[in-house]
């Protein structure tokens, strides 16, 4: 029987076990995805955020044009579309679906819609119904007041796409609502 052979299976442990030339490499290999996905991550995240507060930024100032007007016009209105697609810039406008909308809260506290618009062809719901009851935050609901309420919503596409419980995330939908009250007089009046 040779015992050549175990001694050369023994050394080449031994010579592997104090051996260290690969070490970088394989903890790179194991490092290496996951750096790149909190890469990618962070910078998805970023990004959605920047859209979010420009997002913000729409309705706001939509809110506020249209609140330092006494009456407006539905080309007035129209216009507001492209000061919202405007402010988007430099991300992809055509997702951007606006509702605005005219409410009066009565003597009774309940809020109703006085008037509403939408663009036509405009994506997301459809303008509220005139006189139909809508929801306010409750420190808004005062008596015999005008209320412009501001709705945009935006279908943000990711660059990537994260697999997530078995489904594949392509986008946030996300939306900004304001209520404001107007600057000038008791009331916002639309000739829509």
């Amino acid at each position: 029987m040779s015992t050549a052979p175990k001694t050369t299976f023994r050394g080449l442990l031994r010579r592997l076990r104090g051996d260290r030339s690969g070490v970088g490499a394989i903890e790179f290999a194991f490092i290496a995805p996951v750096m790149i996905v909190l890469y990618i991550g962070a910078v998805e995240v970023s990004v959605a955020m920047s859209v979010n507060k420009k997002l913000a930024r729409a309705s706001s100032t939509v809110a506020d044009l249209i609140t330092q007007e006494q009456s407006v016009t539905r080309d007035k209105l129209k216009s507001m579309n492209t000061v919202a697609q405007s402010i988007m810039s430099p991300y992809d406008p055509t997702p951007v679906a606006m509702k605005i909308t005219g409410i009066w809260v009565g003597t009774d506290l309940v809020p109703k819609v006085e008037w509403s618009w939408k663009p036509n062809g405009g994506n997301g719901e459809a303008a509220y119904t005139v006189g139909s009851v809508v929801d306010i935050p409750e420190n808004l609901k005062i008596a015999n007041t005008f209320l412009l309420r501001s709705e945009i919503d935006y279908r943000h596409d990711m660059i990537t796409s994260f697999p997530i419980t078995g489904q594949t995330m392509t986008g946030i939908d996300m939306a900004k609502t304001y209520h404001l009250r107007p600057r000038i007089g008791e009331r916002v009046t639309c000739s829509c």
